[in-house]
């Protein structure tokens, strides 16, 4: 294996742990977050993501997002879930190395009101009895919850659903949970050192810098640990400065020799690496997507332009950059997007958001004067055909055609050259996972 190669290989596997180790300390270490550097507590984003919702790549205009930073090294924690009828909601717990450890929501959860049991795999204590058990494999855990929202003022109807959420770690008393009081708990010695010892900060964006990208992937792995099945592989790269253990002079060599491929690494890194197949003109992602069973160059790939992607049968994510024809999507040109008579095959609900595409592989939404980011079954006054097909409009400028203005989704603005679109499938049908459901088509209509 080239020296190059073997670089390579060591940046694909440890992005994915640089990633979640950055948005987490973004999450926590914000001046305006309400964690205030705590784990175990949950904070509400009130309002749908919006242009301004940079944090995470690809976000969704679907749900209303509540976030937690789990650390059960200290021991258990508890998650309160109230009833949440006529709505699809999901508790997504991702592990240290971005995997869904488990996913808990409407497809196996029904309407809620449940009290969850988290723990490490590894930890002796039993639960006590009438609690759904999550028993996970590391200690820093990222709880995302999604709830449906149909738009803005239908978001207020969700609020009281987030506020009766609840996190309690067992092992600390009750008042820790207020934000302004010190966490305490029967941590193990060793483990109590190294969350007390200070956290290197990640670089904003893509990496730039191999010290600071070694000492943040190494101290998620002194907290996190090596899969057992994934242990032989940091072995070669440790003399590369992955994993710890060198001594400070090896450490400074081990960055020279990373500094000479690192603006390339980062370079290379593109999200497209999820396709799997194309359907009618959009990408289907690998089924691996969201649990990866060794596919480092998946993971990588949805760490860069997805992060926090379901699983295929929670979430299906389609995408495209093209039209009809295979020609790029132009954010100066029109398009119609044509969805189905059948609809889309969706058990919760289906939407197709726009994209702004960041020349370092990752998407946003873009700023436009209808604040409109995502089209879907539940977009109010939406046009359909006589046949029950809806075309929609994608366009720079607003329609002037009544029907087109009502189906309308904004292109990138000015001085933007790329766009993509998602399309999610929340619960999706076996048709549509298989690719055999028919799907939206692209049509540009002016040069």
């Amino acid at each position: 294996m080239s020296d190059a190669a073997h670089y390579s290989d060591a940046f694909i596997y440890s992005f994915p742990i640089y990633e979640m180790a950055r948005t987490r300390h973004l999450a926590m270490s914000h001046p305006l977050s309400p964690l205030q550097g705590k784990a175990n507590r949950i904070a509400h984003r009130r309002t749908l993501a919006d242009h301004s919702s940079r944090s995470v790549t690809t976000p969704n205009n679907d749900t209303l997002y509540s976030s937690a930073w789990l650390d059960l090294s200290d021991g258990p924690v508890t998650v309160k879930v109230p009833r949440i009828a006529g709505r699809y909601w999901s508790l997504q717990f991702l592990d240290a190395f971005t995997n869904n450890a488990a996913v808990v929501g409407t497809r196996n959860a029904g309407e809620g009101d449940l009290t969850l049991w988290v723990a490490l795999a590894s930890d002796p204590a039993q639960p006590p009895e009438g609690m759904r058990v999550l028993r996970l494999p590391t200690p820093d855990i990222w709880m995302l919850v999604r709830i449906e929202v149909r738009d803005n003022t239908d978001a207020r109807s969700v609020h009281p659903l987030q506020d009766a959420l609840q996190v309690r770690s067992l092992n600390a008393p009750p008042e820790s949970n207020d934000p302004s009081q010190p966490q305490s708990g029967a941590a193990t010695a060793a483990a109590q050192r190294e969350r007390e010892r200070p956290a290197p900060k990640p670089a904003q964006g893509l990496p730039s810098d191999p010290a600071n990208y070694l000492a943040v992937v190494n101290h998620a792995l002194a907290r996190n640990g090596v899969p057992p099945a994934e242990q032989g592989l940091l072995q070669p790269w440790r003399a590369l400065g992955l994993g710890g253990g060198l001594k400070e002079s090896e450490v400074k060599t081990a960055v020279q020799g990373w500094s000479a491929h690192f603006g390339k690494l980062s370079r290379d890194l593109r999200s497209d690496g999820f396709e799997h197949q194309r359907v009618q003109g959009w990408r289907y992602p690998k089924d691996s997507i969201g649990v990866y069973n060794g596919d480092f160059a998946l993971r990588a790939a949805v760490a860069l332009g997805g992060l926090a992607a379901l699983p295929v049968q929670e979430a299906l994510y389609l995408g495209t950059d093209q039209d009809a024809d295979g020609r790029p999507l132009d954010p100066a040109a029109r398009y119609r997007v044509r969805i189905p008579t059948a609809g889309i095959d969706a058990k919760a609900f289906w939407s197709i958001t726009m994209y702004q595409w960041e020349p370092d592989g990752r998407s946003f939404f873009a700023r436009n004067p209808i604040n409109r980011f995502a089209i879907g079954d539940r977009t109010a006054g939406l046009v359909k055909n006589a046949d029950g097909s809806i075309d929609l409009t994608l366009s720079r400028t607003e329609p002037t055609d009544p029907v087109e203005r009502a189906n309308w989704l904004p292109s990138p603005p000015e001085g933007q050259d790329r766009m993509r679109l998602s399309l999610r499938a929340y619960l999706p049908g076996a048709d549509l996972v298989a690719g055999k459901h028919p799907l939206p088509i692209i049509t540009r209509v002016t040069p």
